[in-house]
């Protein structure tokens, strides 16, 4: 008995010593991850708030905020330090990196700014998504990505001019807004909260070397898109960008895959192709420096098949109030392309409806929203967790038929499970 007790014991305390310990990481600060033609696209407001900072020679509120926010977390797997990266700390570093900016803006209608004292008044919601990225900076080699998204939603107000419009993102980035969840208040029954940076960071898992990634194919063919299917539905600035897409919907779907899965990503920059470079500029630096992506060992190839918006209903309880159907189209394919080793070839469709007010009138950026909320995120979350199910669950079984329309069976999908599991695993 009594060596039974040294036993457990002795258990106990080396799987809490293996299990609890927890990896250094030096925090190295924000940057956006654009070229300088690509800025005002990309990080318009974000940037101007980084130059506003290095011309007055004060820190930029982004990288006090990120510092502030990350103090406050209990973080599981890291132990985060800040200040100068020298020979002395630890060679992995963490940067928080802006991949792009989309900014809604929403008319209310007439009777809701008499409330306010209005003649006109507006909503504005920024949608942005974000990647922490660790890195060897000794040597400026890539070790993983975690993609994060930020949501902040103004208070009712006149319309913005392009001042009122950076003051709105400072207010998002001030206090770490854009790091936290919307309040309460302003999003009801949100989902959003899991992919947040204060959800994210807590329980994400880093090493020092990934043997195997998984990642977009970087050749041409490795994301395609009907732009005549998508283009009604889409805003010409990201038409005319359509990287912009392509980076949004491949690297949701990819976090989506990191953070249930826990397998290794590389983050999608179209462009950046087999043993390319990443380049980044810092807030709190003049520099732009190259990051080194890795080749990834798993493809996943990506079509955007269409969007659709459809008239549904008029809502038979409220006046002036209308049901629409918004769907989306997405064939994903995993494979090792050394081996030309398909492990899932799947063809999705996804649908819900939004009740809009017909007062509403929705211009090309609201609608692009509307697809993307409604259709495309919601779908890389169901996609990811359908992955590790054993479909012993009816509601399983029944949304694998419906959105793939019965052309995929449960044990095409256990293929790809049992991929990341050595993927999470190496």
């Amino acid at each position: 008995m009594k060596s039974l007790l040294i036993f457990f014991f002795t258990l106990v305390f080396f799987s809490g010593y293996l299990y609890g310990e927890k990896i250094d990481v030096v925090y190295a600060g924000f940057a956006l991850s654009a070229d300088f033609s690509d800025l005002k696209t990309v990080a318009k407001y974000t940037n101007k708030i980084i130059e506003k900072a290095k011309n007055d020679g004060t820190q930029n509120i982004i990288d006090k905020s990120l510092i502030e926010i990350t103090k406050k977390l209990d973080l599981n797997h890291i132990n985060l330090s800040y200040g100068l990266i020298t020979e002395k700390t630890s060679k992995i570093a963490m940067s928080v990196f802006l991949d792009q900016e989309i900014l809604e803006e929403f008319i209310l209608p007439i009777q809701d700014c008499k409330k306010i004292n209005l003649k006109d008044c507006y909503i504005y919601r920024i949608n942005n998504q974000y990647q922490i990225i660790f890195f060897d900076f000794k040597q400026m080699t890539f070790i993983k990505a975690v993609p994060f998204e930020g949501i902040y939603i103004s208070p009712p107000s006149s319309k913005l001019d392009e001042k009122g419009k950076t003051k709105l993102f400072e207010d998002s980035y001030k206090n770490g807004n854009w790091l936290l969840p919307p309040a309460v208040d302003q999003e009801k029954k949100s989902k959003i909260t899991d992919r947040i940076f204060s959800k994210v960071l807590p329980v994400t898992e880093v090493k020092t070397f990934y043997e195997n990634y998984l990642g977009v194919n970087p050749s041409e063919d490795g994301f395609k898109i009907n732009i005549d299917k998508i283009s009604k539905l889409t805003p010409p600035k990201i038409i005319e960008n359509i990287h912009l897409l392509k980076r949004q919907v491949a690297n949701y779907f990819l976090a989506e895959i990191a953070l249930k899965h826990n397998v290794p990503i590389v983050p999608y920059y179209e462009g950046v192709g087999v043993g390319g470079t990443l380049k980044a500029k810092y807030a709190n630096r003049n520099e732009v420096f190259n990051l080194k992506i890795p080749e990834p060992t798993y493809y996943v190839d990506f079509f955007i098949r269409g969007f659709v918006k459809k008239k549904f209903k008029k809502d038979a309880n409220v006046e002036n109030l209308t049901w629409w159907i918004y769907g989306a189209g997405i064939n994903l394919k995993f494979y090792e392309p050394l081996l030309n080793k398909e492990f899932l070839n799947i063809a999705m469709t996804k649908a819900d409806y939004k009740k809009i007010p017909n007062i509403m009138k929705l211009n090309s950026v609201n609608e692009f929203v509307n697809i993307y909320q409604l259709t495309l995120k919601p779908l890389s979350e169901e996609f990811s967790n359908i992955i590790g199910s054993d479909f012993k669950n009816k509601n399983d079984i029944e949304w694998l038929k419906t959105i793939t329309k019965n052309k995929t069976n449960p044990e095409n999908v256990k293929k790809l499970h049992n991929l990341f599991i050595r993927l999470s695993a190496d």
